[in-house]
């Protein structure tokens, strides 16, 4: 085999299926969205998170992370699809379990992209003073028959209690000061003093 070669497998061995670099056996420390949360960033967070759990999703020895550093996540998003918001989401709380999340938001983050900021561990989820947090209501495109668009839209309302739930669970909000805001059915912003105050991060950087 030449050198070329070995360089080669060297380099092969270190991509993971997502896309995410990743050494052999050293986790990665940084994460980041830079776009919107769709199939494509869901690949290569889950990816991403999945080895930072030492490629194990259950039955994950915690001895094992005893000196893994924090892992960090970069957010600058509009949002996007919930529901792959929510397999992000999932993976970050199994993730938690070992070793804990720095969240960083910067620029913008709307939307999904607040649940997955605010999902970070308490105490180290950080906000840059220009950033300006923005939420609204879930939204469904769908054409088809009266039957359809009437599950269409309980799907919708359903996904919609679950963020809510989400942006509760990680925030000092209540479920029903979250459908308040929710109720002015337009987008809503917040600066990063408001998003510190209301608990979706706990620091301005």
């Amino acid at each position: 085999m030449t050198k070329d070669d070995e360089k080669s497998e060297e380099e092969s061995e270190e991509v993971s299926e997502g896309g995410v670099v990743c050494p052999p056996d050293e986790p990665p420390a940084l994460l980041g969205l830079c776009g919107e949360v769709n199939e494509e960033s869901l690949q290569d967070l889950s990816a991403g998170l999945i080895a930072a759990n030492h490629n194990k999703i259950l039955n994950v020895d915690a001895t094992e992370f005893e000196d893994d550093e924090d892992l960090e996540f970069f957010i600058s998003s509009n949002g996007g699809s919930v529901a792959d918001m929510f397999a992000v989401y999932d993976l970050m709380r199994v993730v938690k379990k070992n070793r804990d999340i720095r969240t960083y938001a910067f620029g913008k983050v709307s939307s999904a992209a607040v649940v997955l900021l605010a999902a970070g561990t308490e105490g180290k989820r950080f906000i840059s003073k220009n950033t300006r947090l923005m939420i609204h209501h879930c939204s469904a495109a769908e054409q088809g028959t009266v039957p359809n668009l009437k599950t269409v839209y309980k799907e919708a309302a359903h996904v919609e209690e679950m963020m809510v739930q989400a942006l509760a669970d990680n925030s000092k909000l209540t479920v029903g000061e979250i459908y308040n805001i929710f109720s002015r059915n337009t987008d809503e912003y917040f600066s990063a003093e408001e998003a510190l105050e209301m608990g979706f991060v706990d620091e301005i950087i």
